[in-house]
């Protein structure tokens, strides 16, 4: 199968899947997103090994998209996991056609395993090898202009194709100087004017020659790009405008650096929330603004209500791969203007290497936060100080930013750390907690979000962490924000590359500033940085952020959860797109070794009982013990009303089971199925 063995590698990669003609270019994120509830399924399938429905979601896939290679190649492996080896080899004759020609990949597949001794899967083989270099039959070819630095490039079919695997747009053209570049330097106006045109002057700046500018909300908040000489601006066609892929969070990928700002929220409805708070309820979401990030695009966004006084912190992960802002219209401004002036900073030879690395866009973040106000020593840097969800204007020490920028040489440049879950703890849906949600909010390189959902006091992750360094890297992981007695960062080696991470439920909390006094917001999240340490710098934070739900009230006892309230009885904002509200209260009980017995649930003026399985008690014996129990089904159900939001219920299943106990003193005992 493709899409789970090559994630890492779509993440990072962007080889073109080119779009065919059968669909109009900017209806392609519309298709996306069928795509992306069957990749969901189809991990899913994967993980319980169930071929039956793999195949019958690629069938699906293959309808819904004909011409996407991939959905054919991974329907070639489950025919083949089901050994139909004629149709499995023509679903991979077809693949090919389409343009999946990676002929290592097929030739290393397990999961073709079945058909490698065929005469026909070496034949295509071939077939693969002699057309990986051919145009696909029915796919445009582009068409990539030549634009002079400084005027604007329009994204339109003949330069833009889409990307299936990475579920972006990708624009491909070329930047030409103009032939008097050197005469613009004294016109720079952006931030230190003064000291930037004398460094353009003399050819110890780099300029915004080369750098790309987007604005996604329609011009709303627009960069003075005539500010910043020979930055070029990037539009849409008509088409694309018409489409509506032109506004919102960003998705296209460049082959030069860009800054872009998009001052925009969803302002209305049960679901409003900022752009970074969006994506952040959404992994597929998540994961492209991650990959932007690692490919040189930095990215401003307002929080928009979502980091205010009235309602608190109410971001679920704090993640590096954007930058937001506090307030809301033009609030980006600031920011967007400072990192324009620090890209324009850059000495030519540290800039190069930072676009051609892919590591422009972490060594400006690192950068921001190195120079902020915020900070009253460089120590501070390893401390939430450095580190807000949210930046201030008050926040940018802009002359500080744009000459450390100036300052940065080759050799203390840093990439980001790249972070990877090797072992969590698991959570039982319908047993340990209750939404139809995962605890798993998003796995990106650079920000890792979970959201504490079981019953269990603590929650433990092993994090491994790389960096693509010549030497032994070391890492310094660090406390950005929650409470030191409730977490615990244990260093499994020297170097600080594997960590155990334990964090203890928080609930609604206000967290201490770097300087001790108690944080202006409430908050909910706990976060925890790693760097990787330099001669000179750490990196920009790497973090894995784990929220808590607002609207739970809980209460643990030498460990163990006594109490949850669901029903948000304190009326703390909980965001709709994590959590269903539910509307009762759960009392757990235990026997004499402190082991799980079940739960007592109060439901308005109904009360039910629940094992430690998490079945509702039907009928009980002479020492109170369940006999029968049912499983139960938890759906979100609306009323209908307009303006409400739903409310989680739970029914009886079908199945019913019999427990099972071994003496008298057993209180928990054993469980079968009715027959």
């Amino acid at each position: 199968m493709r899409y789970l063995k090559c994630w890492a590698e779509i993440l990072m990669c962007c080889a073109v899947a080119l779009t065919t003609a059968a669909e109009p270019l900017f209806e392609k994120p519309r298709t996306f997103r069928q795509h992306k509830m069957l990749l969901l399924n189809m991990m899913q399938a994967i993980q319980s090994g169930d071929i039956e429905k793999m195949e019958a979601i690629c069938r699906k896939a293959v309808e819904v998209m004909p011409d996407d290679a991939t959905w054919h190649y991974n329907l070639a492996c489950a025919l083949a996991h089901r050994a139909d080896k004629s149709k499995a080899l023509d679903m991979l004759e077809r693949a090919i056609e389409l343009g999946f020609r990676n002929v290592e990949a097929i030739e290393q597949d397990s999961d073709l395993k079945q058909l490698k001794g065929e005469i026909r899967f070496n034949e295509l083989l071939r077939k693969a090898r002699d057309m990986r270099d051919k145009p696909v039959p029915g796919v445009p070819q582009l068409k990539p202009p030549t634009i002079v630095m400084g005027l604007p490039f329009e994204i339109n079919p003949s330069n833009t194709v889409w990307n299936m695997d990475a579920g972006c747009f990708q624009s491909h053209f070329n930047l030409m100087p103009p032939s008097q570049a050197d005469a613009r330097s004294n016109t720079y106006n952006g931030p230190v004017t003064e000291k930037i045109r004398g460094w353009l002057k003399n050819g110890e700046a780099s300029g915004n020659g080369g750098d790309l500018y987007m604005n996604r909300d329609r011009g709303h908040s627009m960069l003075q790009t005539t500010d910043f000489p020979l930055m070029t601006p990037v539009r849409y066609c008509q088409a694309a405008v018409d489409a509506g892929v032109d506004s919102n969070l960003p998705n296209t990928i460049f082959d030069y650096p860009l800054i872009g700002n998009c001052s925009m929220a969803m302002t209305q409805g049960a679901f409003w929330r900022s752009l970074p708070r969006a994506a952040m309820v959404d992994q597929f979401a998540a994961i492209t603004q991650s990959r932007l990030y690692l490919l040189n695009q930095l990215w401003v966004y307002p929080e928009h209500k979502d980091y205010d006084v009235e309602k608190g912190d109410l971001f679920p992960a704090n993640a590096p791969f954007f930058t937001v802002s506090q307030g809301s219209s033009f609030a980006d401004q600031p920011l967007v203007r400072a990192f324009a002036a620090a890209m324009a900073a850059l000495p030519p030879e540290t800039k190069k290497m930072l676009i051609r690395e892919r590591i422009l866009a972490p060594n400006l973040q690192m950068l921001l936060r190195y120079s902020s106000h915020r900070l009253r020593e460089p120590s501070q840097y390893l401390s939430g100080a450095a580190h807000p969800v949210v930046f201030s204007a008050e926040d940018i020490n802009v002359t500080n930013l744009v000459e450390m920028a100036h300052a940065l040489r080759v050799e203390d440049a840093l990439p980001p750390v790249a972070l990877r879950v090797v072992r969590e703890d698991q959570a039982v849906a319908g047993v340990d907690y209750f939404d139809r949600l995962p605890e798993a909010l998003f796995n990106t390189p650079v920000c890792i979000a979970r959201m504490f959902r079981s019953r269990a006091y603590e929650r433990r992750m092993r994090i491994e962490a790389q960096a693509p360094v010549a030497g032994e890297a070391t890492y310094k992981w660090v406390l950005l924000q929650g409470n030191p007695a409730k977490v615990q960062i244990k260093e499994l080696d020297a170097r600080g590359s594997r960590v155990e991470l334990t964090v203890a439920w928080h609930g609604w909390y206000r967290p201490l500033s770097a300087d001790g006094t108690p944080a202006r917001l409430m908050s909910s999240r706990v976060d925890i940085g790693c760097f990787l340490k330099g001669e000179k710098y750490c990196s920009a934070p790497s973090i894995v952020s784990v929220y808590c739900d607002p609207a739970e009230q809980r209460l643990y006892s030498e460990g163990r959860v006594v109490s949850i309230d669901y029903n948000n009885p304190d009326k703390h904002y909980s965001d709709p797109a994590l959590a269903v509200l539910k509307p009762w209260k759960d009392l757990f009980v235990y026997n004499d070794a402190g082991k799980l017995r079940g739960w007592y649930r109060k439901l308005g003026d109904r009360g039910d009982r629940f094992t430690f399985a998490g079945h509702r008690v039907l009928t009980t014996d002479a020492h109170d013990r369940p006999v029968r129990a049912c499983a139960v089904d938890y759906l979100p159900r609306h009323s209908g009303a307009a303006g409400t939001l739903p409310l989680m219920t739970y029914a009886d299943s079908s199945e019913v089971f019999i427990y099972h106990y071994s003496s008298d003193k057993d209180l928990i005992g054993k469980f079968t199925p009715e027959r």
